[in-house]
């Protein structure tokens, strides 16, 4: 009875605040799953009205326990603006019976989700004025080309208690424009199946409406285990020179929760250091980390990455190596996917000893010439080969995708639909691609690739990837957001940037 009444009380709460004035500059309130991306000067949006997540009055909401179900809520200004927004939700109870869950309020630590189970963020948007223009992401002017490619797109999640005036609550709003409140459930385990009902409060100036929301939890719960891996590259040394200090263990934690792995080459000494990061305990409540894969550790641990490095092309030298590294997983980690990264042509190895069983790992699809001499085949979308891979995997090799590009693929960009990564990643798991790859989560100190300044202000311009200019080469690409799935919470390096966060700003790609 006493839950009965409690939400009775929310949704009476909901009733009275949306019954409040709307003069503090809001023209109209709305809601949208997050597979949309609505652009900050889009206020007649085809989703408007009606959607999967929004029925004209009430958030509704569904998933299964151990998700991290998300929703955002568009808040359109009127010709004043708004000079102060913000929001909260102070939880969802279950009708007609026990079960809460309940917000508290952020971390100073993005990743440190303990306790945390409703967690609010802005929406960060950046002006894209030159499109996507990169044959491997699809071809300008082409059908596969996504349409509305420049304007002010959604792309950071930035943690309500951020720096003001960068993304912290309370937020200011230009006339005319939007702004998006991004919202994540986090079901748990062991929570009874039923609809749990709540309301959202958007407070703008002064001024406070209410929005129901409903959350149908579902009588089953997604494992820890995931279907498949994703694994993205992560260099330590982009934080340490973007925010002063290593974060290793933030970036993991905020990745994990996604159901990610950051990934870059592991030796003796680094795998031996950081023992949680495999067996688990790092990602468990006592070390910060409370979300899906709680107390499972990360299984991708390769022994180089962007080529072999040294020591690996002298053959006796290659041979103790390899030897010394697959003895050591045998003892540690029997159960970890390892290869060597090889940009070049490798030939069938004859090493006898326990080293002939490392993989050896290319981003190229089958070729005849190599038939034989790669363990791990990686093909881009646009070439890989379903009956190819089928084949390969009958004679006991692995075949992988990795990065994207349309119409093959979604792709990884600002300027692309929020469902394109999803599309890839179901791809993947339709046609038993057991590990998606993509090339760089952290991109913010550009590769050899660019001409001039590396270090790019990554939160002032969307363009992340910039090969323009490049010697004896006609060709050009620039590619909004690839490379950046995580953004550097605090910037050392351009200060005016700097958001307060110590750790990692998640994005609407990741």
């Amino acid at each position: 009875m006493r839950s009965s009444r409690a939400a009775t009380a929310a949704l009476a709460l909901a009733s009275a605040l949306a019954t409040a004035r709307a003069e503090a500059g809001v023209a109209a309130v709305w809601a949208v799953n997050d597979g949309e991306k609505v652009k900050q000067d889009d206020l007649a949006h085809p989703a408007k009205g009606r959607n999967s997540a929004w029925d004209g009055k009430t958030i509704r909401l569904f998933g299964a326990g151990n998700e991290v179900i998300a929703v955002q809520v568009i808040v359109e200004a009127d010709a004043k603006g708004i000079d102060a927004l913000s929001a909260s939700m102070p939880g969802l109870r279950r009708r007609g019976g026990e079960g809460r869950i309940a917000y508290a309020p952020p971390a100073a630590d993005p990743s440190d989700a303990v306790g945390r189970p409703i967690q609010l963020f802005s929406v960060h948007y950046m002006n894209v004025t030159q499109p996507t223009h990169a044959d491997w992401a699809w071809k300008p002017d082409s059908p596969a080309s996504p349409k509305d490619l420049t304007g002010w797109k959604p792309v950071q999640l930035v943690p309500e208690n951020a720096r003001a005036g960068r993304g912290g609550f309370p937020l200011k709003v230009a006339p005319r424009r939007s702004q998006a409140v991004w919202i994540e459930v986090y079901t748990g385990r062991g929570r009874r199946p039923g609809i749990y009902e709540g309301a959202l409060a958007l407070k703008a100036d002064g001024e406070t409406r209410g929005v129901p929301v409903e959350l149908e939890l579902m009588d089953f719960t997604l494992p820890d285990a995931n279907s498949m891996d994703a694994m993205v590259y992560y260099e330590p040394d982009q934080a340490e020179l973007y925010q002063g200090r290593n974060l290793d263990d933030a970036f993991h934690r905020f990745a994990h929760r996604q159901r990610v792995e950051l990934v870059h080459a592991y030796d003796e000494a680094k795998l031996e250091a950081h023992p949680g990061r495999f067996d688990g305990s790092d990602f468990t409540r006592a070390r910060g980390y409370e979300g899906p894969g709680e107390g499972v550790g990360n299984r991708i641990a390769p022994a180089s990455f962007y080529g072999p490095g040294r020591g690996w092309d002298d053959r006796a030298t290659a041979w103790r190596r390899a030897d010394a590294w697959m003895s050591l997983l045998a003892a540690l980690l029997p159960k970890a996917i390892t290869f060597l990264y090889m940009p070049d042509e490798p030939r069938p190895p004859p090493n006898p000893g326990p080293g002939r069983r490392l993989p050896v790992f290319v981003t190229k699809h089958w070729v005849k010439e190599l038939d034989g001499a790669i363990d791990i085949w990686c093909a881009a979308p646009q070439y890989y080969d379903i009956a190819r891979a089928e084949e390969q995997r009958a004679r006991g090799r692995r075949y992988w995708t990795y990065n994207g590009g349309r119409p093959a693929a979604g792709a990884m960009t600002i300027d692309a639909p929020a469902t394109d990564p999803r599309a890839t990643i179901w791809g993947c798991f339709k046609h038993h691609v057991d590990v998606y790859f993509y090339w760089h989560g952290v991109h913010w100190r550009h590769n050899s690739q660019k001409q001039g300044q590396r270090n790019q202000d990554v939160w002032a311009d969307p363009i992340t990837f910039d090969n323009r200019g490049q010697p004896n080469k006609e060709d050009f690409g620039i590619l909004n957001g690839d490379g950046v799935l995580l953004y550097p919470g605090e910037e050392k390096l351009h200060p005016a940037e700097d958001r307060g966060v110590p750790g990692p700003v998640g994005t609407i790609q990741l």
